[in-house]
């Protein structure tokens, strides 16, 4: 069995358990993400595990679902699109993605400009955020109804140790198709390399790149330990997560489920963040396990190479300054 086949049997196999006992539903949700389906160090299977139940609660299982894991229904930049057209109902990816249709989201990608995932929600919570949410709906038709978190930190996972940028000097990094995300790993010292996340494991084999960024349980779930084997704390991204659902979908939808819907969506993301950190942290131990050296590194440098970027950014995308003096304001809980 290939392993396209393989990963179409899991996805029917998730799939399945939402639709048994409700074949007559009216509304049936396709889900899709990048992200391994891993029950345990996958952020979408874990959104999506929480997410089923509290949907046939809120909906009288008139509402069900079809997962999608693995980049099933392709690259995370063409299931933007389908979002925005209705192809597909609900994407589950960090905000990253969503910056070549909506460029102000790159605030959130600025290296070092939040201190943890709690100073993320408590930014996206003022106004700005808020305006932020509405800007997206806009220009895209996919609807954010809750800020979540990754399972960690965006960190460096190579095959070469570093402490500061002269070790990243010409060594190709993948990162994000992000501008901002490819500008912040450029300033910390590396070849910024963009490539889509379904690309990263035989670009290492082939060495086509030298590592890339990512969480601790992503990098387990998606088995990039075994190409590569120094993940160095850099934490230099701190992006949002989040499900977002197509307006097409919501117009689709019964009213009498939507609220249901979303607000299903709601506690499945607030659960989710709440999991999170044990998470990473059991990610990082399991890593240790497969043969991964957990390095430190000079963060402080590397913020101080990056921060300059944070005017400039705003300067070209105005529709972000007044997020990110939002993100200065809520430094503090």
């Amino acid at each position: 069995m290939n392993k396209l086949s393989r990963r179409t049997l899991l996805g029917s196999a998730i799939a399945m358990p939402a639709l048994t006992g409700y074949a007559k539903a009216a509304t049936t949700l396709k889900i899709s993400t990048s992200f391994p389906n891993d029950p345990k160090f996958s952020t979408g299977r874990i959104w999506y595990d929480l997410f089923v139940p509290k949907l046939a609660a809120a909906t009288d299982g008139k509402i069900t679902t079809q997962f999608f894991p693995d980049n099933q229904l392709g690259q995370e930049a063409d299931v933007a699109n389908q979002v925005k057209l209705g192809v597909v109902d609900i994407m589950l990816s960090g905000t990253s993605i969503w910056t070549n249709m909506v460029p102000e989201l790159g605030v959130f990608d600025l290296g070092y400009v939040f201190q943890d995932f709690d100073h993320v929600v408590r930014a996206a919570s003022t106004p700005a955020g808020i305006a932020l949410e509405a800007l997206l709906v806009q220009k895209t038709g996919a609807h954010l109804p809750a800020f979540g978190r990754n399972l960690g930190a965006r960190n460096f996972f190579t095959k070469f140790a570093f402490t500061d940028p002269a070790g990243l000097a010409g060594r190709k990094v993948r990162c994000l198709p992000s501008p901002v995300v490819t500008e912040t790993v450029r300033l910390m010292g590396a070849a910024a390399t963009p490539l889509a996340f379904g690309e990263i494991y035989t670009g290492l084999q082939a060495g086509v790149i030298d590592g890339l960024e990512h969480d601790a349980p992503t990098i387990l779930a998606a088995k990039f330990y075994e190409t590569a084997k120094i993940f160095t704390l850099t934490r230099h991204i701190y992006s949002p997560f989040g499900a977002f659902i197509s307006d097409h979908t919501l117009q689709r939808v019964p009213a009498a489920q939507r609220d249901g819907l979303l607000q299903a969506m709601r506690e499945a993301t607030q659960e989710h963040f709440k999991r999170a950190a044990a998470l990473e942290a059991d990610a990082i131990e399991v890593l240790k396990t497969k043969g991964v050296t957990v390095a430190q590194c000079d963060r402080a440098v590397f913020r101080d190479r990056v921060s300059p970027m944070w005017d400039r950014f705003v300067a070209h995308t105005p529709g972000a300054r007044d997020m990110l003096a939002a993100i200065h304001q809520t430094e503090k809980a």
